[in-house]
């Protein structure tokens, strides 16, 4: 692996892991050390290659929601994409790209956009204030996710009747695109 993109990779999984550090120690936090996930995959772009890894934790929270923190890097800054909680498609297997044919559905928030469940990432000039952030050197970003719930539409509830994930994907520049599709499984102690 080259150097560049294993410091990134560091980084970012420093940066997660800083966070759980946090989370683990903060008061009405569970006593079991929060789990971390992380997915990855190679993108081939106009003759580039990009390596977007996703890294999320904690992974496992309290029945009622919660933070998620999470960290990304070597994502092609050319293209845009939506960080957010979502349904995981019953064909994809988190973990294995070539499962990735379906765009994750639905996602928090619904309709209301503003309440830190998602973000879009982009280094375009456009966007929603507190929702859109611009990538970071390397193609990379770190935030949180908030007022992550099970139950992300009527009757579509994680742990359910359906599993969910944090996850990346294009952003509206490129719907169809599955190519920077990540998952990472989050369940809720219940």
């Amino acid at each position: 692996m080259r150097k560049p993109i294993r410091n990134m990779l560091r980084r970012g999984a420093a940066a997660v892991s800083a966070a759980l550090a946090v989370v683990s120690a903060a008061p009405g936090t569970a006593t079991a050390a929060p789990a971390a996930g992380h997915d990855h995959r190679t993108v081939a772009v106009g003759g580039r290659t990009f390596e977007p890894n996703l890294f999320a934790g904690p992974t496992v929270l309290p029945a009622t929601g919660g933070t998620v923190f999470v960290a990304g890097t070597g994502y092609n800054r050319a293209q845009g994409i939506f960080l957010a909680f979502c349904a995981v498609p019953d064909a994809v297997r988190p973990g294995n790209p070539a499962t990735y044919l379906s765009p994750p559905t639905p996602c928090l928030p619904g309709r209301d956009s503003k309440d830190g469940s998602s973000r879009r990432i982009t280094d375009a000039a456009t966007g929603t204030p507190g929702i859109t952030i611009p990538y970071r050197e390397g193609g990379s970003f770190v935030t949180s996710l908030t007022n992550l719930r099970p139950e992300l539409a009527d009757g579509v509830v994680c742990d359910v009747n359906v599993r969910c994930a944090i996850v990346t994907r294009a952003d509206f520049t490129a719907t169809a695109d599955r190519s920077y599709d990540l998952y990472i499984p989050v369940t809720f102690v219940r």
